[in-house]
């Protein structure tokens, strides 16, 4: 009986293997980096193999302090939350060209299908305390669902997107 156990055991350690399985790990560096006027993304701290991707407007990204209304997250339109996992390091030529390049190549696409994106745009000061010298964009995700096929990951509750700075 012993022995059908031990042999059940190592046969189960032998047959459980995850292969190349690339799951999202969510450690980004605090840079936001941005391509064109409203594509944003920062990229893992992991050799910079993945990437959390957010596409707004000019209705969010603004130099006013009027407040900004939530937008709701879309597979298709406006306002979209990607994050792909790729096989080697991404740079930013790969987001800021017309046509991707196939290198490096995705091995994971998550992408938003509901969710809400919040925005708040606040003046930068010079240290006389009057002149604006630049905006601060504070960008914050609330209850994104990303999915990749039936596989889905769920940003429960609140992530700081993080903060964008931009000139006057």
């Amino acid at each position: 009986m012993k022995r059908i156990i031990l042999f059940v055991l190592i046969l189960f350690s032998l047959s459980c293997d995850d292969g190349d399985l690339d799951i999202a790990n969510f450690e980004f560096e605090e840079t936001i980096n941005v391509c064109g006027d409203f594509t944003l993304y920062r990229l893992s701290t992991n050799e910079h193999k993945e990437v959390l991707m957010l596409t707004l407007t000019d209705k969010q990204i603004k130099k006013d302090t009027i407040p900004v209304l939530p937008v709701q997250v879309t597979k298709i339109g406006p306002y979209t939350v990607t994050d792909r996992v790729f096989d080697s390091e991404v740079t930013s030529s790969y987001f800021c060209t017309v046509v991707p390049p196939v290198e490096p190549k995705v091995l994971k696409n998550w992408e938003g299908e509901s969710g809400t994106v919040f925005v708040k745009n606040s003046p930068l000061f010079d240290t006389d305390e009057i002149t604006i010298i630049g905006w601060e964009h504070i960008i914050v995700l609330q209850d994104v669902v990303l999915k990749s096929g039936d596989e889905s990951l769920i940003f429960n509750d609140t992530y700081l997107f993080g903060t964008l700075e931009t000139g006057i």
